[in-house]
């Protein structure tokens, strides 16, 4: 037993100094295969996914979410588990500067996103997909997947975007460029229908980096999410309003 012990303690040694590295491409690449996890309940339970209705489609995908997320939150438990602590310590003037501070970054994110889908639109080019996808969801389904787009994606992405991301980048402007615009790049990238949608990245990248900018600022992950909890909101409510499709 005690050779056993020597062993792993000797093998947790030598990838000790690798473990932050290990750990981001981890997180990166359960982004991508995080609905994978849907073949659980699927197995379990023998839905036939191909004849499921949208309730169970939605429910899937709330599980597959949900697994990733807490997955996540154990990789970066002492960092998160961090964050928290220091955000209960802040004083309610310091509390008020960094929160003037953030909205200030996000506020000029915003302008940017907003005047290039403004010009964007007016070249004829249609919505992004990103944004389709995600209108047609909350109507088909208002409540469980407004609880992933307001909530757990929000927290998803900035832990991944941001808190992986400042792990391994140290310099400044590396980080804040590199997080925003491959956070910008998976929203659109993946889903563009004509080469001409990849204008799209303009406003994404701007959002994402005033995320990463707020991130660096303040050190603490919980400003950014509560940031992008708030942009998702304000984002889901607006564009239904406009699309005449809000349900309630």
């Amino acid at each position: 037993m005690e050779f056993i012990k020597d062993f792993f303690n000797e093998l947790f040694s030598m990838f000790k100094p690798y473990y932050k590295y290990i750990r981001f491409f981890l997180v990166f690449i359960l982004f991508f295969l995080s609905s994978l996890f849907q073949l659980i309940p699927i197995s379990l339970f023998n839905i036939d996914i191909n004849n499921a209705s949208t309730l169970t489609r939605s429910l899937l995908l709330l599980f597959s979410e949900s697994i990733t997320l807490i997955i996540i939150i154990v990789l970066y438990y002492k960092d998160i588990k961090k964050d928290i602590l220091k955000f209960k310590k802040y004083k309610k003037d310091k509390l008020s500067i960094i929160y003037d501070h953030s909205f200030r970054y996000w506020l000029v994110g915003l302008i940017i996103m907003f005047v290039s889908n403004f010009i964007i639109s007016k070249l004829g080019i249609g919505s992004a997909s990103n944004d389709v996808k995600v209108i047609n969801n909350l109507a088909a389904s208002p409540l469980i997947f407004g609880s992933m787009t307001l909530i757990i994606k929000p927290i998803i992405e900035e832990l991944i975007f941001r808190l992986s991301f400042k792990n391994v980048i140290k310099n400044k402007w590396l980080f804040i460029i590199i997080s925003g615009v491959i956070f910008g790049a998976i929203h659109v990238v993946f889903s563009v229908n004509d080469i001409y949608q990849l204008l799209y990245l303009i406003p994404y990248c701007s959002l994402g980096i005033a995320f990463s900018y707020m991130y660096y600022e303040t050190d603490n992950i919980l400003v950014p999410i509560s940031f992008h909890i708030l942009h998702n909101t304000i984002t889901a409510i607006t564009t239904f309003l406009l699309a005449g499709a809000f349900v309630w």
